[in-house]
């Protein structure tokens, strides 16, 4: 099919011209010249006689007759060509107008929202703890004790080195030490604060930042006894690696080969083994039970006023982010999820779990072959801008389309391979840690996220505030924070908000502080996850621009919502 230009501004579109029925021009004008000759008809219009006289008049006389045909058939074809032309341009922006509409309307909500409920996980908590609050009381006092014991030393060690080099190495080597000995919970503590290198010391980044990598892990023969519980004769079917391939603060990782057909999966496929370390369940529960109580009873003292900043509400929060991960039954929940989202997508994949020999404390899947993503900084420049972009795409589908995010993306997590065609492909690991937001969170984050992008700080300060569950701020604090939303949209005079979360994260989280104002936990999710993922995409391609990825998501999103303020182009 033959194709035009049509140039608009910096742009070029090649339109395709449909095929038309050719007109027997010459017979037409055949016709038409003995009809109009013999009565000496003088015509003018172009399409007769284009070519004009040196002073611009057009003639007619009876000696141009005999070529009169051929010229009315060039000057025809060429109008009616004109009719295709236009025709086919306005079809072709008719259709690319469809067609990206289509884009954006197909996206349907997720249909996990038609069942979804935020489960609390209070009463496993409880549960474990003891029957009355006497029992919760005496848990509680023993594990206050060990921590005591553990915190001790470094009563002496801290006083120490400021004096003395080697006491200020020890007093760091225990600290690491002793958090790994506290267990999951301050372990996720510290990963956590390493992240946030704007509250802590370089130092203290970088040295606990190793907790992030790895964590002392369980001895072998603890592995062989919990598989054995948990699978029976099911352990018969995996032959292990003595040593793992990874250890963190709930698991760690082995890998392997099945010795028997388990479902779809033959024998010798590899997979990976991840089993829980003994006993961490109650320490865990012990520990967010101390932590609630401790937060609840700071926010009743008066003088220190910490009533705005919620401390139960965020143990609560973490609680029930920390809880689900050790029941592994869930993440194999988890990678069946990730893996229907992405099902369409061969160039993003996930472990997929083996049900049978998976049980609370064992997880069973296959296993990933792959690169570490940051062994690509060195890659040629276009593989790396390709992995940048994919994997900030990747992202932030999980967050706008799906409510499904993985929560612990960080470069361990993320191997690269190819797919049978040679593509680029992402390999997710480790997939406990999620977050599911529900429709009312979701569409909140949706708002806020529009309203940046559309350059309207007031509207994305109001609804942080808005939707926000325990604002305590005065009229004037709220007022004073918003202000000082539409201040850094005014600031930003490129609209780079989306390409320097972190930046205007922390601004943002330092005026919520003052102001006394909570802010929306999935804004600050949604968020800290773009900032991670987008810290990764910079050390592969400093130079991409995040927000070419997520405007068209934020308007399928706003789509997908029936949110009436959204924009095509």
């Amino acid at each position: 099919m033959a194709s035009f230009g049509i140039t608009a501004g910096s742009r070029t579109f090649l339109l395709p011209i449909p095929p038309v029925r050719l007109i027997p021009w010459r017979r037409v004008t055949e016709t038409f010249t003995s009809t109009t000759a013999s009565a000496h008809v003088s015509w003018t219009h172009p399409v007769w006689f284009c070519v004009a006289g040196r002073r611009g008049t057009s003639t007619y006389s009876l000696r141009h007759s005999t070529t009169a045909p051929s010229t009315w058939a060039r000057n025809g074809a060429r109008l009616y060509a004109r009719h295709v032309l236009a025709a086919a341009a306005v079809a072709a922006a008719t259709a690319r107008r469809r067609t990206r509409l289509e884009q954006l309307v197909v996206v349907e909500p997720p249909s996990d929202w038609l069942r979804w409920e935020k489960k609390s996980w209070a009463d496993e908590l409880l549960a474990s703890l003891g029957r009355n609050k006497l029992e919760r009381f005496g848990s509680a006092t023993r594990r206050i004790a060990s921590l005591l014991v553990l915190a001790a030393p470094l009563t002496l060690l801290v006083p120490l080195s400021c004096v003395s080099e080697r006491a200020t190495a020890w007093s760091w080597a225990y600290a690491l030490w002793s958090i790994e000995q506290a267990g999951p919970t301050y372990i996720k503590l510290v990963q956590w604060a390493t992240t946030r290198q704007d509250l802590f010391s370089p130092e203290f980044c970088q040295y606990f930042g190793k907790l992030r990598d790895e964590t002392t892990g369980h001895a072998w023969q603890a592995t062989v006894d919990t598989l054995l519980e948990d699978l029976g004769i099911g352990a018969d079917f995996l032959q292990l690696e003595t040593k793992p391939i990874g250890s963190g603060c709930i698991a760690q990782v082995y890998k392997g080969k099945l010795t028997q057909p388990s479902g779809p999966y033959p024998v010798g496929t590899d997979i990976a083994v991840k089993v829980q370390h003994p006993g961490i369940w109650d320490k865990v529960c012990v520990d967010f039970y101390i932590l609630g109580k401790a937060a609840a009873w700071l926010e009743r003292i008066p003088y220190l006023n910490l009533s705005y900043l919620s401390l139960a509400d965020s143990v609560r929060q973490f609680r029930d982010i920390m809880l689900p991960q050790l029941d592994l039954t869930l993440e194999a929940n988890h990678l069946q999820r990730f893996n229907r989202d992405f099902r369409d997508d061969d160039r993003v994949a996930f472990p997929e779990p083996l049900k049978e020999l998976t049980t609370t404390r064992v997880l069973t899947e296959t296993f990933c072959h792959g690169t570490p993503i940051l062994e690509y900084t060195k890659a040629p420049p276009k593989v790396r801008e390709e992995l940048a972009y994919l994997g900030l795409s990747t992202t932030l589908k999980m967050i706008f389309l799906h409510d499904f995010l993985h929560g612990d993306l960080h470069p361990g997590n993320i191997l690269v391979s190819n797919t049978p065609k040679g593509d680029i492909k992402l390999n997710l690991l480790d997939c406990g840690l999620v977050v599911e937001m529900g429709p009312e969170q979701h569409i909140n984050l949706v708002k806020i996220l529009g309203a940046f992008t559309r350059r309207d700080g007031r509207l994305a300060g109001q609804l942080m505030v808005d939707t926000s569950s325990h604002c305590q701020a005065s009229p004037l604090d709220v007022e004073l924070f918003v202000n000082g939303i539409e201040r850094i949209i005014l600031d930003d005079a490129k609209n780079n908000f989306v390409e320097n979360v972190g930046d205007y994260i922390t601004d943002i989280c330092y005026m919520a502080c003052v102001r006394k104002v909570k802010l929306e936990a999935s804004f600050i999710n949604a968020a800290l996850a773009i900032e991670i993922i987008e810290g990764i995409a910079q050390q592969l391609h400093p130079q991409i621009v995040v927000t070419k990825e997520a405007l068209p998501l934020i308007v399928k999103a706003e789509m997908m919502h029936r949110l009436p303020k959204f924009s095509l182009w």
